[in-house]
């Protein structure tokens, strides 16, 4: 394999970041031109490698992260909380895909929060965590968001971002980290794991993390994504799964264990999949799609992406040229 070039750490931070952004669409793409203008081809695992090295850029004013997307090896539901949450027990994964976020030091009173170039509204959960921040720092803010994760999909996408904003804002503010959690766990369930990362168990609304042992050898895994189209929101399939009763489950032992030992047909479980596809029924296609090429299946959060396990590049690269008319596909691994 060879190795990114680490000339290019050495280049100006919006070209470095800006190459880190492209990199991490990982779909068969060749390194951004080095410094003598040549193309060099990499795979994937390099250019997740240097994409990680360059996760944080940060001067005086500016910082800019990726906020890496999320996949749900397991799901399960406990029960509803007093507060009307849903106590939850999941296995959490963070992958090479996610938004790039640059957040700016701007007057005290000003914030923007840019989406693709468009205005995020109040009711979007990056402003809403900015605004928390602006509030308790007395600073104000101008973030633009590089979207790369799909919506409506069970990828965390606001929740990366939440966290990509409260991550930022401790490099650029100050803010503690106990700070940033008490924010997290206003704005969204996954924002805490998602500050984090990590092979995770995550539990209660999200904020009670455990690091899993023993699953390393998933890094080395393909996990193809794909998504037909955008799914429910979170709180119509959780409606809808109340209403379901008992379902099948799956223990999170029996899930870990099957992991570590290589049958993943036998682990991966969502107890959200029913509820999900009332409401998107396209999930079953795309199930089937990824269950022509791999027994190990998936869907992830509360849909409507689903994801397929691989030990060969080569099978993985297969079932995703497969995957024809999807609004999202990607081959992704863990990071």
């Amino acid at each position: 394999m060879q190795q990114p070039n680490r000339r290019l750490a050495q280049r100006g931070a919006d070209n470095f970041y800006n190459s880190a952004k492209s990199l991490y669409e990982v779909k068969f793409l060749p390194l951004p031109k080095d410094c003598s203008g040549r193309l060099r081809k990499t795979t994937p695992r390099a250019a997740v490698d240097l994409a990680e090295r360059t996760r944080y850029n940060v001067d005086m004013e500016k910082v800019t992260v990726l906020a890496n997307a999320k996949l749900n090896l397991y799901l399960d539901v406990a029960g509803t909380r007093a507060d009307g949450y849903h106590d939850l027990d999941m296995l959490m994964v963070t992958v090479n895909c996610g938004d790039v976020i640059t957040v700016r030091k701007a007057e005290s009173g000003f914030l923007s929060v840019k989406m693709d170039g468009a205005e995020a509204g109040e009711e979007n959960t990056a402003y809403r965590t900015a605004r928390l921040v602006c509030d308790l720092t007395g600073s104000g803010l101008d973030i633009t968001i590089a979207k790369k994760i799909p919506v409506g999909a069970g990828m965390g996408g606001s929740s990366a971002d939440s966290a990509g904003v409260l991550n930022a804002a401790k490099k650029l503010l100050g803010i503690s980290a106990s700070a940033a959690n008490e924010i997290a766990l206003q704005v969204g369930s996954d924002v805490v794991y998602m500050m984090h990362g990590g092979i995770m168990r995550a539990r209660g609304r999200g904020e009670i993390l455990t690091p899993v042992e023993g699953l390393e050898s998933l890094r080395s895994k393909f996990f193809v994504v794909a998504q037909k189209c955008m799914g429910a929101t979170t709180a119509k399939v959780f409606s809808h799964f109340d209403t379901l009763g008992m379902q099948p489950k799956n223990s999170f032992d029996k899930t870990v264990s099957s992991l570590k030992t290589g049958r993943y047909e036998d682990g991966l479980y969502n107890a959200l999949f029913l509820s999900a596809t009332y409401h998107c029924p396209s999930i079953v296609a795309t199930m089937f799609d990824l269950k022509n090429f791999s027994s190990a299946a998936c869907m992830t959060g509360s849909g409507s992406a689903c994801f397929a396990i691989f030990d060969d590049f080569a099978k993985a690269k297969e079932c995703y040229e497969s995957l024809q008319h999807y609004k999202y596909k990607n081959i992704v691994h863990i990071v």
